[in-house]
């Protein structure tokens, strides 16, 4: 995943000032000028995400404000595209300037392949931390994004289940491990794998908001029934409270009638959890996937840009 790189509109916008106001302080020498890149025989103006930051410092500008948060990419069907709205998500968050870590708690390192990281180059993962009790700071790899760190997964993390059955308090291994870094982030995401696990579940003991992504189709509405049976043991279990549960429809198709049913269906059985924002289906997403580069820097006008960056400021007000 490459820096951010913003054109002047871009820039601008996550200020929340117009281009207008962006090119006066510039030539009144209040902030630094554009970068400039080179593409052919025109130089092109760019900012990047510490401008963001430095900018907002120069000038006073008030930072979006978010409440630190540990967040959960949770559901119990697979295919629901939970890895690759994660890693877009955690990146828009970084881009508005927040430090994001991402967690990745798969052992096939769906959302370390997203972010455009080799699984496999990484020693270490969260096993390490858990069951071989390395400090979790020695796991914890920064990102070319200055604001994203991220917590990698890879094959050595498939042993962590049948490690963990042993263990004294072993629900909360995780939570222990996060409680040593949280205070560095304002905003933790974690990218569940798609079963119910003892992993999966010092996750959920570990978060303060569970987000869902789901498909507008039968399979994935009777899988939220699953789901949230499972939470609801879970809290009644372990004396727990999540303190908001996100859903929100992926891959959606307006024009199926299925997808019209399926989003009305979700609604009304469960209208205290449904996100107004749907990330519509496309093919754009899946293009910056291939080349391990976010939708923001793929294409940032996309329409696929656009739900995901709507999904955020839902959550955050921004």
């Amino acid at each position: 995943m490459k820096d951010g790189l913003y054109n002047i509109g871009e820039f601008a916008s996550l200020l929340g000032v117009s281009k207008a106001v962006i090119y006066k302080w510039e030539k009144e020498g209040k902030i630094n000028k554009a970068k400039r890149i080179d593409r052919g025989k025109t130089m092109y103006r760019y900012y990047t995400t510490d401008d963001i930051r430095d900018v907002r410092l120069k000038m006073n500008l008030q930072a979006p404000t978010v409440n630190k948060r540990k967040q959960l990419f949770l559901n119990f069907k697979g295919g629901t595209g939970k890895s690759v709205i994660s890693a877009n998500y955690g990146y828009r968050l970084g881009q508005h300037g927040f430090k994001v870590l991402m967690v990745d708690l798969d052992p096939q390192g769906h959302l370390t392949k997203c972010i455009g990281e080799n699984p496999e180059s990484f020693s270490k993962t969260l096993f390490d931390v858990i069951i071989n009790k390395d400090p979790i700071q020695s796991v914890i790899s920064s990102t070319k994004v200055s604001t994203i760190d991220l917590i990698p997964a890879n094959l050595g993390l498939s042993p962590i289940e049948l490690s963990l059955t042993g263990l004294h308090a072993r629900e909360f291994k995780l939570k222990r491990a996060l409680a040593d870094i949280e205070d560095d982030y304002d905003v933790i995401v974690l990218d569940a794998p798609p079963n119910i696990g003892l992993l999966n579940l010092n996750a959920i003991l570990s978060v303060d908001d569970i987000l869902v992504p789901v498909l507008a189709d039968f399979l994935s509405y009777d899988g939220l029934k699953i789901l949230f049976e499972t939470l609801r043991d879970i809290e009644d279990d372990f004396d727990y409270r999540l303190e908001n549960i996100y859903i929100f429809l992926n891959r959606y198709n307006e024009s199926m009638k299925i997808s019209i049913r399926s989003r009305d269906a979700i609604k009304k059985n469960y209208p205290d959890y449904v996100c107004d924002t749907v990330i519509r289906q496309n093919t754009t997403l899946s293009d910056a996937t291939a080349q391990g580069v976010s939708i923001f820097e793929y294409a940032p006008n996309s329409r696929a840009s656009g739900d995901i960056n709507k999904l955020v400021n839902e959550i955050y007000n921004l």
